[in-house]
């Protein structure tokens, strides 16, 4: 059975859930939707003051029970505590800040195509790591860091390509549009180092 979430005349700039809760921010507005995830219906609006007209991404952390979006216009982050009065926080990014999500460590991943960075937070704002991108990435629109530690990161340019990257923002290995998953990607040491 398929299901629609219907309402609104923007675009969709980013989904997330936590819990019970699926919450769906919208190009030029600062009111986040947040849905039944049982039934679809829309059960209330989070504010969220001085967001920007394009969020392009957003995630939760059930460890900190908070929603994070990235504010492309403002090279910022806000974080909308989930209890409580839903106080919201925000902190700088790097420029143009398009990608956003929160490792299993709760470590917070924004990658800023403007600058073409990678920087990872804590979950209130606290810079851990401020990763400048290879050259050759032209693109980057999202990161992803997996159990292991290892930074996995999406480019949009040209290549259209995942990227196995180190902590300085090298390229390790990448995919191009002829690999459909990681684990059977074409050059073999993306493979094998997934596979460990």
């Amino acid at each position: 059975m398929t299901r629609v979430i219907r309402g609104g005349h923007q675009a969709v700039g980013g989904i997330a859930t936590l819990g019970q809760d699926v919450f769906v921010s919208r190009y030029k507005s600062q009111q986040v939707q947040v849905y039944s995830a049982v039934t679809l219906a829309l059960q209330r609006h989070l504010t969220v003051p001085d967001l920007g007209p394009y969020s392009y991404d957003m995630d939760t952390c059930a460890a900190v029970n908070c929603l994070l979006l990235t504010d492309y216009y403002n090279d910022s982050v806000h974080r909308v505590q989930l209890s409580g009065n839903n106080a919201v926080t925000k902190w700088s990014v790097a420029r143009r800040p398009v990608g956003l999500s929160v490792s299993n460590i709760n470590h917070v991943l924004v990658v800023s195509e403007g600058d073409r960075k990678l920087q990872i937070f804590t979950t209130s704002g606290n810079l851990l790591q401020n990763i400048q991108l290879a050259s050759d990435i032209t693109s980057p629109n999202h990161a992803v860091q997996l159990s292991n530690d290892a930074l996995v990161l999406c480019d949009a340019g040209h290549r259209h390509r995942v990227c196995l990257i180190t902590t300085d923002g090298r390229i390790l290995s990448s995919c191009t549009g002829t690999c459909t998953r990681l684990s059977t990607c074409t050059q073999p040491d993306i493979k094998d180092y997934y596979m460990q």
